[in-house]
């Protein structure tokens, strides 16, 4: 999915299904965007992301050795995407 405005762009890329149906967050790519990152906690950060005309919230942080990752989109209601909630723990990382 890409949105483009005004010589900026944000594009989400999803690989996969979570167990739940959704689609599962690859990546974030964004041209000419402003970014606002913040550290909410010690293990849980908050950015935001605005360009191609879209504003998205994404949380990511670390809970139970497992990494996990939101992303919603501040336009559209009940729009959102997870990432890599792994099965088993991140090396070396207790929580």
């Amino acid at each position: 999915m890409t949105w483009e405005n005004n010589g900026s762009s944000i594009e989400i890329r999803t690989q996969g299904e979570l167990a739940d149906g959704k689609p599962a967050l690859d990546e974030i790519v964004a041209s000419c965007a402003a970014v606002h990152l913040e550290q909410m906690s010690h293990d849980h950060w908050w950015m935001g992301i605005e360009g191609g005309g879209k504003h998205f919230h994404l949380n990511f942080g670390v809970h139970d050795g497992r990494l996990w990752v939101r992303l919603s989109d501040q336009g559209e209601e009940n729009t959102e995407w997870e990432g890599d909630n792994r099965e088993r723990p991140l090396p070396g990382v207790e929580d």
